[in-house]
């Protein structure tokens, strides 16, 4: 599961620079369900982002995808 977990993250990570931008977190999180306000958005994108880095490592992706 790790190796299709890190193959999604690759998609993401376009620069490959092994983060995520939560603004494109935020993108995703939308397109996945567009009923989401953005306080919404925002809660999950501060749970998501644990650090508060403003960026998604694989780790916090991870922890996202399995819960």
């Amino acid at each position: 599961m790790e190796k299709e977990l890190r193959e999604a993250f690759r998609l993401y990570d376009k620069e490959g620079n092994g983060y995520i931008p939560t603004s494109c977190l935020r993108e995703i999180l939308r397109e996945l369900d567009d009923q989401l306000t953005s306080d919404e958005l925002d809660m999950m994108i501060e749970e998501i982002d644990s650090d508060g880095s403003g960026t998604v490592d694989f780790d916090e992706f991870m922890e996202m995808m399995t819960g």
